[in-house]
């Protein structure tokens, strides 16, 4: 027998109780009459956890090009705004960027993310990686040492000289060796050196070598370097347009004059540069909030260290189209940054704008489904109470069908566990009714079923 609370406190405590007890109970028949439907919502469950990647790349490993780069610089930047933004970006030592982008190529390689220069061959890609756009310009500088280069070929005034065009494998020494084809200039006379970008810097300042060719930045320390030293000139394409007929993956950028040097007008005049977009590959498996993350940091480094000489483009900008979009970056793209982002940390604002959908279809369907299914769980007891009245009526039918005592008490055995298995069973409170209704049956079967053993018993003894 329950007992009834004596003040408000336990009365709280005992309904609680209660409710948590009727409902754990329900919970357990439920699940026991409703198995195929929870089996289904596994499997949409399962779906679930696929569509929104929780079985992707949630580390990021982006390579770190050479000392005295800008692209080091751009890749610490990120790795700064990532640890501010509660993520993690590892930095991976590489020779150059063109080895970050061979490594990602490889299968099973640490680097998942990493620099590519427009016109980088990258093989065929089969949706292993995506882009998340261009996150620079990187012009191409041919310092030398002397006056100015006038002639429209600066290839044929290396002739005799010593030039660096970087490491190999690097993109500056692959595009040097491409401009110079395209030239028509043959190779023989020009002293040719393989170089470490920063190599190459102190030996053509300290006079060892007469020029050097180098994509990268302005803000490079490397070209930094150069740019402060007034015994170098740079050499003013004249020809770039038609050099970027030819080698369309090159774009024609403007140094203004007095650019390095105010003071001194260092240049003395506009220069014609050619450079590269420098555009960011990931894997396409790489978790969407990390991508979210290199597109923030993207715009966050544009606006803190602005990359000069970009003609008026604003970064991150899908410019080189080799590499098709990422989801991710298709959205930042056409639509901006959700509006999460501006409330959320990164990962969270990254998971909401990929659920928010769901999150408002569990709402405007969710409250219906759950009186759905409580109705169902209602259902199971309004079920269970009609199959046991119809049980009931058989065994009243058997007793009063029985032609022996033997029969008789047979069925009255099985009247009795029956019985028993009843009070163990759970009833929904909405159903006690019926479930007294059928207490009551009972002991009207029980009552009716004495007749039915007095009448068996005196034909027996009449017999």
């Amino acid at each position: 027998m329950r007992k009834h609370p004596h003040n408000f406190i336990e009365e709280v405590i005992f309904y609680v109780k209660y409710d948590a007890r009727d409902e754990f109970v329900a919970f357990l028949q439920w699940v026991r009459y409703y198995i195929p439907l929870w089996i289904g919502m596994a499997v949409v469950v399962a779906a679930g956890a696929a569509y929104f990647n929780y079985g992707s790349h949630n580390r990021a490993v982006l390579g770190l090009a050479q000392v005295g780069s800008s692209y080091r610089n751009v890749a610490e930047a990120y790795n700064a705004f990532f640890e501010k933004n509660g993520i993690q970006l590892d930095l991976s030592e590489v020779a150059h960027v063109n080895e970050s982008a061979s490594q990602l190529k490889e299968k099973g390689a640490a680097i998942n993310a990493s620099f590519v220069l427009a016109g980088t061959s990258l093989g065929e890609n089969a949706g292993k990686f995506v882009s998340l756009g261009s996150i620079k310009y990187a012009p191409g500088w041919l310092f030398h040492r002397g006056p100015e280069v006038s002639s429209p070929n600066p290839f044929s005034a290396m002739v005799g000289r010593t030039i660096s065009i970087g490491p190999p494998g690097s993109f500056s020494n692959w595009s040097f060796r491409q401009l110079l084809a395209a030239s028509g200039t043959p190779a023989d006379g020009i002293g040719i050196l393989e170089l470490p970008d920063s190599e190459g810097v102190s030996r053509l300042l300290a006079g060892e070598i007469q020029a050097m060719w180098v994509i990268d930045s302005f803000t490079s320390p490397n070209i930094q370097r150069l740019a402060a030293n007034d015994q170098l000139s740079v050499y003013d394409w004249s020809l770039a347009a038609a050099y970027v007929e030819k080698l369309p993956y090159l774009s024609e950028l403007k140094l203004p004059a007095g650019y390095f040097d105010l003071a001194k007008a260092r240049p003395s005049k506009d220069v014609a540069l050619l450079s590269a977009a420098v555009t960011l590959l990931v894997e396409s498996n790489l978790h969407p909030a990390l991508q979210w993350g290199f597109l923030l940091a993207a715009r966050d480094y544009q606006s803190q260290s602005h990359e000069d000489l970009s003609g008026g483009t604003v970064f991150p900008k899908y410019i080189d189209k080799t590499v098709p979009l990422s989801p991710v970056a298709e959205q930042y793209y056409e639509t901006g940054v959700p509006l999460s982002f501006t409330y959320l940390p990164l990962f969270y604002a990254s998971l909401i704008d990929r659920t928010w959908l769901w999150i408002a279809g569990a709402l405007l369907f969710g409250y219906p489904a759950f009186l759905k299914l409580t109705h169902l769980r209602e259902m199971n007891s309004v079920w269970t109470m009609r199959r046991n009245f119809e049980q009931l009526r058989d065994y009243e039918e058997q007793l009063v069908e029985a032609k022996t005592l033997e029969q008789f008490d047979a069925t009255m055995g099985e009247l009795k566990k029956f019985e028993e298995h009843v009070l163990e069973h759970w009833v929904d409170e909405e159903n006690v009714k019926d479930y007294y209704a059928l207490r009551t049956a009972f002991c009207r079967v029980a009552e009716s079923s004495e007749k039915c053993r007095a009448r068996l018993a005196g034909g027996t003894a009449h017999g």
